[in-house]
């Protein structure tokens, strides 16, 4: 039998700088990206670059580095964590700030984008194999819920534009449909908060679309929202901490819209510390900010937390206001699994001992 203590042994990978490099900037990788079905692997803002480009031409998207049709692409994040040890291991290769902040603004791969190939179009590159998509990596897709609804923009013209076999699109998260991706348009497509692409807010900026795909509520700005029920994150899902939160906002003559329309002005004026918001650019964020609702819920959750820690005791009720705050705070893993334990102590402050040994 194997030995318990060696079964959990690391394995390292080794791989050569020189095999890490863009074939653009022939730098080491800045937030990968791979493409597929090729699998070759660039800087974000050097492909979106590229992208940029190729849409501007309206010719097929190719690869960089093989000349190969593009059909898929999207965020390497294992390749990411390499990138990071290699930096970590030769500090030489590590660009300079200037750079990388050039590099983001060009990036614009949030999440996997599905190509789409042109279809009896001269062919203007002897590299590209076929015009049509690989069937075994369409299956491939297929099989990751990956599909490729019709884009209502494809072959109508709406509000000037009418996207062409040429056109890259995305894969709206909520309702699956597709829109094309439009680099300048004033619709925003990607969630700020995750990433994910949304076509809640695109179909309706197109002026005449007879039709919207999305329901309008999965994607809309912060101040147009509005919320009923503490959300079911709140408070790490602590439900007797939800209850206290409810009842001190009825005790204190309030409404739980009330309050978090308060506490974002708050944020928009910069009075909170946006350091545990568990969302993506958390410092851009603002009440005009577009966000699905899951990132609304975990906003609202964010707020509640500090609208209770801004609280006076003596506005809590009875029951709650003079507990004593748990060692672990918001990190205590017993609150979840013990009543009695989440009833006894306040679990909305910071921690004051380490949660590892909770």
């Amino acid at each position: 039998m194997a030995d318990p203590g060696t079964s959990r042994s690391k394995v390292q990978v080794y791989l050569d700088a020189e095999h890490a490099k863009c074939s653009i900037c022939l730098s080491l990788w800045h937030d990968v990206v791979t493409v597929g079905p090729c699998l070759h692997n660039f800087c974000n803002g050097c492909f979106s670059e590229w992208l940029r480009r190729s849409q501007k031409k309206q010719l097929k998207v190719l690869c960089p580095q093989c000349r190969g049709v593009v059909q898929f692409v999207g965020k390497n994040h294992f390749l990411h964590n390499i990138e990071e040890d290699i930096i970590r291991s030769d500090s030489s290769l590590k660009r300079s700030e200037e750079e990388i902040a050039q590099l983001d603004t060009y990036a614009m791969i949030h999440s996997s984008i599905v190509m789409e190939p042109g279809k009896n179009r001269e062919r203007k590159r002897t590299r590209v194999e076929s015009e049509a998509p690989d069937e075994d990596f369409v299956e491939f897709l297929e099989r990751f819920g990956v599909t490729s609804p019709q884009c209502l923009q494809c072959g109508t013209e709406y509000n000037g534009f009418c996207s062409n076999g040429n056109t890259v699109h995305l894969e709206c998260h909520a309702c699956g449909g597709k829109m094309p991706l439009r680099v300048n348009s004033d619709a925003p497509q990607h969630c700020l908060g995750c990433e994910r692409p949304f076509c809640g807010a695109y179909w309706p900026a197109q002026g005449n679309v007879l039709r919207y795909p999305c329901s309008l509520d999965s994607f809309k700005p912060i101040s147009d929202r509005s919320i009923s029920i503490i959300p079911h994150l709140a408070h790490q899902t602590n439900q007797v901490e939800k209850d206290v939160t409810q009842r001190c906002i009825r005790q204190m003559g309030r409404t739980l819209p009330d309050v978090v329309s308060e506490w974002i002005a708050k944020l928009d004026n910069g009075e909170i510390d946006r350091s545990r918001l568990p969302l993506k650019h958390a410092d851009s964020i603002s009440s005009s900010t577009h966000v699905c609702c899951e990132c609304y819920d975990k906003l609202v959750s964010f707020l509640l937390y500090w609208f209770r820690i801004a609280t006076p005791k003596h506005h809590l009720p009875p029951d709650a206001a003079n507990r004593a705050d748990c060692w672990y705070g918001y990190e205590c893993r017993t609150q979840h699994h013990n009543e009695q334990h989440a009833r006894r102590l306040n679990h909305v402050c910071r921690p004051t001992r380490s949660s590892s040994n909770n």
